[in-house]
């Protein structure tokens, strides 16, 4: 009797502490690693599709855009400014789970074929722009993985 006791107890409990289906980093590798395409076709509203309504974002320069619209006319605008015709290269380097339905990742992203780098950003000399980005992704029944947060950050070696 005490050992059917156990059981019943027990299973809930390894019920609650069981990771979800939805904890899956391979999603979130998907999603980070669809940003190539989306920059290389010049779509920012691809670029930000993943990035939930009210998503924060820190670009190169230390400006935050508040929500995913403006972070998709920015994007608009670069990719077809100053980074067209470019090509980006994103490689996950990290992705931890901080709970079920929370993510932490970084990538390392390169910007080339940049014609003329824009004032600013570190300039090598060969039009390879390298940086590091961190998300904050969260996952929900009704949208699946989002980024709620993204911070770029240019890499000056």
């Amino acid at each position: 009797m005490s050992r059917k006791w156990f059981l019943l107890a027990a299973l809930p409990l390894a019920a609650l502490t069981s990771a979800h289906a939805w904890a899956d980093p391979g999603e979130i590798q998907r999603i980070l690693e669809a940003k190539e395409a989306a920059w290389d076709a010049g779509d920012g509203e691809a670029w930000a599709r993943d990035y939930q309504e009210d998503a924060g974002l820190v670009n190169l320069f230390g400006t935050r855009f508040n929500d995913r619209a403006t972070n998709a006319k920015r994007h608009t605008e670069v990719l077809q400014g100053p980074f067209a015709g470019t090509s980006l290269s994103v490689d996950v380097q990290d992705i931890t789970m901080l709970s079920d339905d929370t993510a932490f990742a970084e990538a390392l992203l390169r910007v080339s074929n940049i014609a003329s780098m824009p004032a600013g950003l570190p300039d090598r000399g060969d039009g390879v722009l390298h940086t590091r980005m961190s998300f904050l992704l969260e996952h929900d029944g009704h949208h699946g993985w989002q980024i709620r947060f993204g911070q770029n950050t240019a890499v000056h070696r």
